[in-house]
């Protein structure tokens, strides 16, 4: 298992966010199942891809986490945090609202809404977006993503976002959107699929849902 091992946080006021990590994980993760991960951001969008179950959520779980124990003025779950103060807005686990009748795609174009509102704000800010517009179809949702991520483009502004849609890498070719690739991966064995949970620098090459429908005998 990982040896937790826990740090006061180098937080400091900058105009440009960033976040330079070592070794963090995420504090509600048993001991012998932890994985730690180090992570360097400044200004700029994240893209993370990776199968499910790789670690993509986690992880954004993780440092969303760890900045709040930091900004409270706790200790944080790391060999090394540094990072500056900014806002954090997330868009994660949006769900239904039956009551009021808001559909879960709908309840996340309004939190994102809220993310893009705030980023006209000259202030630092971090936004955490898991799979992002998850909820229509992919046309719509790589469209949708692709101009909310240069909404969100900014010098004070990291975006990290998770996505099964790999248009979202080219993303990466433009200018405008400082946008850097990072990706989970898994391997397989005959009836198994092993996950190391480590963020890796690149775009996704692997998906696992065949392998899963076959694993289950919906597939042959």
């Amino acid at each position: 298992g990982v040896k937790r091992q826990t740090c006061f946080p180098q937080i400091e006021e900058s105009a440009a966010p960033y976040l330079r990590l070592q070794n963090v994980l995420h504090p509600l993760i048993q001991e012998e199942q932890a994985v730690g991960n180090d992570f360097a951001m400044e200004h700029g969008t994240c893209i993370i891809t990776g199968s499910n179950m790789s670690g993509k959520t986690t992880f954004l779980r993780t440092i969303g986490v760890n900045l709040a124990l930091a900004y409270a003025g706790g200790p944080t779950l790391a060999t090394s945090f540094q990072a500056s103060r900014m806002a954090v807005y997330t868009s994660m686990r949006i769900e239904d609202s039956i009551s009021e009748g808001i559909s879960s795609f709908y309840a996340e174009l309004l939190r994102i809404k809220e993310i893009i509102d705030h980023s006209q704000r000259p202030e630092p800010m971090l936004a955490l977006i898991d799979e992002i517009y998850r909820g229509t179809n992919s046309k719509d949702r790589i469209t949708g993503a692709a101009e909310t991520v240069r909404r969100l483009a900014g010098d004070h502004i990291i975006t990290m976002l998770t996505t099964h849609d790999f248009e979202l890498c080219d993303l990466q070719q433009d200018a405008a959107v400082h946008a850097v690739n990072y990706h989970f991966s898994e391997r397989y064995t005959e009836d198994e699929i092993l996950f190391d949970y480590r963020i890796k620098p690149g775009r996704c090459q692997t998906t696992n849902a065949r392998h899963l429908l076959r694993m289950v005998g919906i597939t042959r």
